[in-house]
């Protein structure tokens, strides 16, 4: 009897202990079908996000933000158009990876699955064709350990194979960003955007650029007449920091000259033909080289010429790495801008930009200086001011002499007058045709001794109380 009971005694342990470890083997598998539950449930909101990477790719959408989720699990990130998406890092939870490929047969993108380290095939579904990545977005189940999946929203499910994949649950294999483009590498693909900041840089920075050329093809015409003056003068702001001047002309033209970086990229000018005085439009290279900018004849294009055609500033993109390069439009032909190795130069956020313009100098009462961009300088007077042909002059005794002026800011109710000092007289002649301009007849006395001054005055009209004086400075002529 007592080997019996010692026997059952025996027993009871051994099952007790089995009993014991078989809850834990339980638990630690339930734990790990509950963990890959949850994996799988970020995955399949992974997956939506590729589907909406590759929509948001095909529209050409640009992402206005991202951000890392927290503890680093991955990223929330925005499209303009596509909305959005949130995107899970993997884990050590052996689940499938699902992703997309290009088929080089048709350029279409299809579906793709890959189990452990095995080659990614398409994934077939039960008419044996490949599925499709636009229009429609798998979703994953684990059942009993097995992996199914759905393309009908849950309706059917196709069977994929047994749960015990490995090193398969990360769709992306990188993203990476900076202030211009955002790269989501998968590990079929790459698909490229560009950020907001430079979507809005390169529309600006286009649109001030062919601006700043019709208005400098203007601005050229008009100081050729005398008839352009500027009208004010403002700072032009960026990020809450002054970056250049905004010159708004009284023909009506605005500049947008902002403040040169020195980044050895390209600029568009307005350069002198070889052997002609006329002037054709042209992109510089840092060091001086001119690439004319040509008709579809090949004719170099006037800059100055009645009825010109006028080229426009372009950031194209380029489809083999989804970069954007400045290009230039001239008479229905694109030039890609080349920087002074010969490479694209591209378009960026900050910096190496195509420009017009270095500086705007409004340190001076009566005009402003622009320095060009290859360095020349053009002066335009300021509105409400004179200008004199000369504002110094030597006369010998009873001599004549005339000096021409123009007046910028006026109507037709201006009223102007000369006033001599010293052993002077002075009257003034107005063009017939142009009021705001005309010649000062200035006569010297018998007994001239120099120190002699003529001044003009103007009251401007126009609405306003604004007073124009000048002065014409008369010594003696030895």
């Amino acid at each position: 009897m007592k080997r019996i009971l010692t026997a059952a005694i025996v027993l009871m342990t051994i099952l007790t202990g089995c009993t014991g470890e078989l809850k834990e083997r339980i638990a630690a598998l339930d734990e790990q079908v509950t963990k890959m539950e949850e994996e799988l449930e970020k995955m399949n909101t992974t997956i939506s996000s590729l589907y909406t990477v590759l929509y948001a790719y095909q529209k050409k959408d640009f992402i206005t933000g991202i951000s890392q989720l927290d503890d680093n699990a991955g990223y929330a990130i925005h499209f303009n158009t596509a909305g959005d998406i949130v995107i899970y890092h993997g884990s050590d939870a052996h689940v499938p990876r699902v992703g997309i490929k290009r088929n080089p047969d048709d350029g279409n993108y299809y579906w793709t699955i890959q189990y452990g380290n095995n080659e990614p095939q398409y994934i077939i579904n039960e008419a044996g064709d490949m599925v499709s990545a636009v229009g429609m977005v798998p979703l994953l189940k684990i059942e009993n350990g097995k992996f199914y999946i759905s393309y009908d929203s849950r309706k059917t499910w196709q069977y994929l194979g047994q749960a015990d994949g490995a090193n398969g649950d990360d769709i992306f294999k990188k993203i990476s960003y900076n202030e211009d483009y955002v790269i989501f590498e998968t590990y079929e693909e790459t698909f490229k955007f560009p950020t907001n900041k430079l979507v809005q840089n390169l529309t600006q920075s286009a649109s001030t650029i062919n601006q700043n050329i019709v208005g400098l093809t203007t601005l050229i015409k008009d100081l050729a007449k005398n008839s352009v003056c500027v009208v004010s003068v403002s700072d032009y702001v960026v990020d809450g920091k002054v970056a250049g001047s905004v010159v708004l002309l009284s023909n009506g033209e605005k500049l947008v000259v902002k403040d040169w970086i020195d980044s050895g990229s390209p600029y568009i000018s307005a350069e002198k033909g070889p052997g002609d005085s006329v002037y054709y439009w042209a992109i510089v290279s840092a060091d001086g080289s001119i690439e004319w900018i040509r008709d579809p004849e090949g004719n170099r294009m006037a800059a100055t010429e009645a009825n010109l055609e006028i080229p426009v500033v372009v950031p194209v993109l380029d489809e083999s790495d989804k970069t954007y390069y400045w290009s230039v439009v001239a008479a229905g032909d694109t030039t890609l801008v080349l920087d002074i190795n010969g490479d694209k130069v591209p378009v960026t956020s900050s910096g190496g930009e195509l420009a017009l313009f270095k500086k705007v100098d409004n340190s001076a009462r009566d005009f402003i200086t622009i320095t060009m961009a290859n360095g020349s300088t053009v002066t335009i007077p300021k509105i409400y001011t004179i200008a004199f042909g000369t504002e110094s002059l030597s006369m010998k005794p009873s001599t004549t002499k005339t000096v021409s002026y123009r007046i910028y800011g006026y109507d037709i109710y201006f009223r102007s007058s000369v006033i001599t000092q010293g052993d002077l007289t002075a009257t003034v002649s107005a063009d017939s045709d142009d009021p705001a301009s005309g010649k000062i007849t200035i006569k010297t006395g018998a007994g001239f001794t120099g120190n002699g001054k003529v001044v003009m005055v103007v009251y401007a009209g126009n609405g306003s109380t604004k007073t124009m004086v000048k002065s014409i400075n008369v010594a003696k002529e030895d």
